[in-house]
């Protein structure tokens, strides 16, 4: 859907699962159009991008929504993000090699786990 202002006071207008654009000429390429692109996902995440060509814009997006879709785990240590794991093994078999100790959480769509990884437990494996 095209409008003439995509935004208000800044923030997005965008609906979930509509698309919003509007086309402006950069200060530094006047003789050039870009479009300012939101798509909101129907989790209600925004997707933001600015392109020469609509079409730019929809296929960077199609690829975001890709990237979403698959299943990633994120493990954590505390509040320090470790990594992005595509298997719950590969992130479990990460926390076990680092030799780090503490709280670990391990997070994905649909998906937690925690543990407590101590200096003793290292000792005696």
């Amino acid at each position: 859907m095209k409008t003439n202002s995509i935004n208000n006071n800044g923030c997005s207008v965008c609906e979930q699962g509509q698309e919003d654009y509007t086309t402006f000429r950069p200060a530094h390429r006047p003789k050039q159009t870009f479009y300012q692109y939101d798509y909101r996902h129907t989790g209600g995440e925004l997707f933001s991008t600015v392109a020469p060509t609509l079409e730019e814009c929809r296929s960077r997006r199609n690829e975001w929504i890709a990237e979403k879709s698959k299943d990633r785990y994120i493990l954590f240590l505390g509040f320090q993000r470790l990594g992005e794991f595509d298997t719950i093994s590969e992130a479990k078999k990460y926390a076990q090699d680092s030799g780090l100790t503490g709280a670990f959480n391990l997070l994905g769509n649909n998906y937690r786990d925690a543990w407590y990884s101590s200096k003793f437990q290292k000792e005696k494996a």
